[in-house]
């Protein structure tokens, strides 16, 4: 499959807008170029790092961009043609905002070229002392005694582990999971949490995605685990308003659901949570931003949740309620 690099050029200031209005979009991943990182490198006085990547040099004098990655696919495309659409509209919308040249350049990228920027930087690692989790194409010649291992080969689909939220996410389906659940995995991207409650004791799990390309990877490194149709279903479409597929995932029927998105996101689904649990079930929510917590509580909290537990890591918040 081919990919498209969207490239948006703009200010350090336009940035945070754009990214923002990129998340509402669905598009949790991006890269970001900007000066103003190598500054905030320089002037860093806490001495925590040990050693620094030549290349964050390059960024002393390049120009504030910020790069996403769409499918060449309908659905990539119709992305794109919103986020034309979204910075066509900026300026007028953000009078007082310097977004510079504000221009998007698009190039094209198969699988392979992509992946192989990327591979470098993704070794095994391992989450709580019981999961490791390594790349498929990587050798783990360490001790496993007493650890499982989860291979994943997460493609463009967000969900290595390796990110605060996933990492805040598997901790807490470690420390709840028990044998035999049923878990929900809502926004499954690579797969990487319903591959872990299996392994982890579940009886099966069912993933669901917006994104067709996702539910591909996620079924992909399932198979990677030896986790097959009959323990994991995957399904494609919006969970919000699609009633003929909440019919598919079923009412009542789950544990577990395991989510890790973004708190708007989030709060704009949790309507179904009731509907798909059993009483006394939970919800493993990450992906929430400091500043949205209690946005998220007080959501949880109408909808007959009681939270039993609050994790961060840095400015990022997994909360685990109980069904009441």
């Amino acid at each position: 499959m081919n990919w498209i690099e969207v490239s948006i050029y703009t200010t350090t200031n336009g940035i945070e807008i754009i990214n923002g209005a990129l998340i509402k979009l669905g598009i949790n991943d991006a890269v970001i170029e900007d000066a103003s990182v190598f500054e905030d490198f320089l002037h860093d006085d806490t001495m925590n790092w040990d050693y620094y990547d030549e290349e964050l040099t390059k960024m002393k004098d390049c120009e504030s961009c910020i790069k996403v990655y769409l499918a060449d696919n309908s659905q990539g495309n119709e992305l794109f043609n919103e986020i034309k659409k979204f910075v066509e509209n900026l300026k007028t919308e953000y009078m007082d905002v310097d977004f510079g040249r504000l221009e998007i350049t698009t190039r094209t990228l198969n699988e392979e070229d992509w992946a192989n920027n990327w591979k470098q930087y993704f070794k095994p690692f391992t989450v709580s002392d019981k999961i490791i989790i390594k790349p498929s194409w990587e050798e783990y010649n360490e001790s496993t005694e007493g650890k499982l291992i989860l291979e994943i080969d997460p493609g463009m689909s967000f969900g290595t582990g390796q990110h605060h939220t996933t990492r805040l996410c598997i901790e807490q389906i470690i420390k709840h999971m028990t044998e035999g659940m049923r878990v929900l995995d809502m926004g499954c991207g690579s797969g990487i949490l319903s591959i872990a409650s299996i392994l982890l004791g579940a009886e099966d799990c069912v993933g669901v995605d917006i994104d067709e390309n996702a539910v591909r990877i996620a079924k992909e490194n399932a198979e990677l685990n030896n986790i097959f149709e009959d323990r994991f279903t995957v399904y494609c479409g919006d969970v919000t308003n699609d009633e003929k597929l909440q019919e598919k995932i079923g009412n009542n029927k789950y544990d577990m659901i395991a989510v890790n998105i973004i708190a708007q996101i989030i709060m704009g689904m949790s309507m179904t949570f009731p509907k798909f649990l059993k009483k006394g079930g939970l919800v493993i929510a990450s992906g929430i931003i400091k500043k949205y917590l209690q946005d998220v509580l007080d959501n949880f909290k109408e909808l007959g949740f009681e939270v039993i537990e609050i994790n961060d890591s840095e400015e990022w918040v997994c909360v685990t309620a109980i069904l009441r």
